[in-house]
C-alpha cells in the first residue's frame, strides 16, 4: 500500500507542477513533463497537440495562474489519472472554474501527460 500512496502523492505533486509551469511561461520546466503526443481538449472546446498549448501559454505570461484544487490520483498499471479543480484566476476578468482530468503514462520510470481534457464547472461558480 505505501508504494502506491507514494506514486500517486508524486502524480498529484507532478501534476500541480504542470499548472505552475503553464501559468509561469516556463517551457523548460513543462516541456519534459509532457510526451511528444500530448493532447489537450480545452474547457472551450479547443483541441490543442502539445507545440499549440505551449505556443498558446506565451502570450498569457503574467496574466493568470492555473490553480489546482483537490487533485486526486488514480494508478493502473503504467497509466495515471489525475482529477481535480483547476481554476483559471485572471489578473483583470472573472475567474473560470473548471474541471480537469489529466492521463499520465509511465515510460522508462518517468510519469509524462499524454492527455487533458477540462470541462467548465458552473456549479462552482461564484
Amino acid at each position: 500500500m505505501t508504494t502506491i500512496e507514494t506514486a500517486e502523492a508524486t502524480l498529484v505533486r507532478l501534476d500541480e507542477s504542470i499548472d505552475d509551469a503553464a501559468s509561469d511561461a516556463d517551457f523548460a520546466r513543462l516541456d519534459p513533463l509532457l510526451a511528444d503526443d500530448f493532447i489537450y481538449a480545452h474547457s472551450t472546446g479547443t483541441v490543442q497537440d502539445k507545440t499549440e498549448w505551449m505556443d498558446s501559454l506565451k502570450p498569457l505570461a503574467g496574466k493568470r495562474r492555473r490553480v489546482v484544487r483537490g487533485a486526486r490520483a488514480e494508478l493502473h498499471g503504467d497509466v495515471g489519472i489525475v482529477a481535480g479543480d483547476v481554476d483559471i484566476v485572471w489578473n483583470d476578468r472573472e475567474t473560470k472554474f473548471n474541471r480537469y482530468v489529466r492521463v499520465f503514462r509511465l515510460v522508462d520510470g518517468t510519469w509524462r501527460a499524454i492527455s487533458q481534457r477540462t470541462v467548465p464547472a458552473p456549479d462552482r461558480s461564484s
